[in-house]
């Protein structure tokens, strides 16, 4: 066998919103089009780097990506991996060996055969020190000893199991006959970047600084698209791109997480369209600093998060997205909802109670207080609209309850630097970007209170550590279902901090459309993740 010479990771989306009339696609089918069925969809930015290596998370570039490129797994709508270019795949007892499996009749847009050969060369530009992409996905790949055992067949072997390694292989794979020639150093002025090649469901066909065309590859591997064109029309902002949709220049747009009343004037101006929200692989917390007092008293974490109602909160501040209930998103192959007819019947406390747990009652002023001390509380937050919104709005809610709440919102990155990562605050709002595996590990295992660790909060705690540690190790899905449920249970009766909300996206389409299943946004491109499939119905 060859080994590389170069080497160096609830019950499913409530899709709700709603529609007037499906009239077909404004600018896109018509009857008798001889262009044939196409889409016209508005994004924010342009393209220059259509590459799954270099294509930073969320910009124009992954969209692109996503429709032209194809990884060895793809990632299914509840964070499962499934089979793409890699037809199947072995692993050994130890859990520290894969075998996979090309599938043999694979073609790239330009028509040379995939095989082995392109896979190894992507993984070689990762692992080569020169490589100046995306960092953490060359971290993922970097104690990964590859060899290629024939034409179809590859040997990927780990230091140690990893229980999320199968969602690392969702990365596309390039063309060896476009990028072996290519030194790691050199790859963001490669060509092929912007004429790219790929094995996806869409070929480029057209790109300039307006916009990129896209037309079906009828070998497609899963299946050829029905829609036969795809063009996504570039815009400077949100702002412009939200205008473009209301003056017919395109039929789709996928918008952020602040509700905007613009979007739903549009919608009932422009018949056809429909609204559904997406909701992210991601969460908003409420940080409680478990080591600095008066926090790192147990019963009163406790009673804060009493005194929080997710979804009062989120429908207070505006918030686009589900009500917070965990580290686990819901839609998460992951989550475990108790559904028996007791799971609602389990007696709690109520605030007012853990207060009195805590050693705290109201003043004659309506204060809480213990021994006499006022309890008085700074939260923190980056200085963005919609964060600070919400935070004074979890003021609000604590203040109701005899707290009181100093807002302060920092630029993010002093909020990072001087508060976050030192560990020097005592409430803090903020976002938690979930990977593509749920592990919530990096964020709450006593091994990541560090300089360079995750966990801001300075939780600590062996039996959910415990928990954590063998969750990603385990290859058995079961099992981690299971722990992690367990993990959940701890968090909460330790009240580590509070999930406030899973936010999500507004994606404007027409209603038309038959085919989309949307699942988890983990990505801003997953909406492509079933163009394949998409109709009119």
């Amino acid at each position: 066998m060859a080994r590389l010479t170069t080497r160096t990771a609830f019950l499913g989306l409530l899709a709700v919103g709603f529609v007037l009339l499906a009239l077909g696609w404004l600018n896109g089918v018509r009857p008798n089009d001889d262009e044939g069925a196409r889409w016209i969809e508005g994004v924010v930015g342009g393209a220059n780097q259509i590459n799954p290596l270099l294509a930073k998370p969320g910009s124009t570039d992954a969209d692109l990506v996503a429709l032209i490129f194809n990884g060895l797994i793809r990632i299914d709508g509840d964070g499962t991996p499934l089979p793409d270019l890699a037809e199947r795949w072995e692993v050994t007892p130890d859990g520290r060996t894969y075998t996979f499996v090309l599938r043999d009749s694979v073609t790239w847009h330009d028509g040379p055969r995939l095989t082995t050969t392109d896979v190894a060369t992507t993984i070689a530009l990762l692992q080569d020190p020169d490589f100046a992409g995306n960092l953490s996905l060359a971290a993922n790949w970097a104690a990964v000893d590859p060899f290629v055992i024939d034409e179809y067949t590859i040997l990927l072997r780990l230091p140690d199991p990893a229980a999320d390694f199968l969602s690392r292989l969702a990365v596309g794979i390039l063309p060896a006959h476009h990028f072996s020639g290519i030194a790691a150093a050199d790859l963001a002025s490669a060509r092929a970047n912007v004429r790219p090649v790929g094995t996806g469901p869409y070929r480029l066909v057209s790109l300039n600084a307006d916009r990129a065309g896209l037309e079906r590859n009828t070998s497609y591997h899963r299946g050829a698209p029905t829609i036969q064109r795809l063009e996504l029309r570039f815009y400077a902002n949100a702002t412009r791109q939200l205008e473009a949709l209301a003056q017919h220049e395109v039929d789709a747009a996928l918008r952020g997480e602040q509700l905007d009343p613009r979007e739903g004037e549009i919608i009932l101006e422009r018949t056809g369209l429909l609204a559904t929200p997406i909701v992210r692989h991601a969460f908003t917390v409420l940080y409680l600093n478990n080591q600095q007092s008066p926090l790192d008293d147990v019963d009163l974490r406790r009673a804060i998060a009493a005194s929080l109602d997710p979804p009062q909160l989120i429908r207070s501040a505006g918030i686009r997205g589900l009500p917070g209930d965990g580290v686990i998103v819901p839609g998460s192959w992951v989550k475990t909802i108790d559904t028996s007819e007791d799971a609602d019947d389990a007696p709690t406390e109520t605030a007012e109670e853990l207060w009195t747990a805590a050693g705290y009652a109201l003043n004659t002023e309506g204060r809480l207080a213990r021994n006499d001390a006022v309890l008085t509380l700074e939260l923190v937050t980056n200085a963005d609209p919609a964060r600070i919104q919400l935070a004074e709005v979890i003021a609000d809610a604590l203040d109701a309850a005899g707290v009181t709440v100093e807002v302060t919102p920092l630029p993010a990155s002093d909020l990072l630097a001087r508060r976050l990562v030192p560990r020097k605050y005592e409430l803090a709002l903020f976002g938690w970007e979930a990977n593509f595996d749920p592990d919530p590990y990096l964020g709450w295992h006593t091994s990541q209170i560090s300089e360079t660790g995750r966990n801001i909060t300075g939780y600590q705690d062996a039996t959910a550590d415990a928990l954590l540690e063998v969750a990603r190790l385990t290859l058995d899905t079961a099992e981690r279902r299971e722990l992690y449920a367990a993990f959940e249970a701890r968090f909460a009766d330790q009240a580590a901090s509070v999930v406030v909300a899973y936010p999500s996206r507004l994606y404007i389409h027409p209603g038309s459309l038959a085919g989309f299943d949307p699942g988890l946004l983990f990505t801003a491109s997953d909406r492509f993740r079933n163009v394949h499939l998409w109709s009119d119905k």
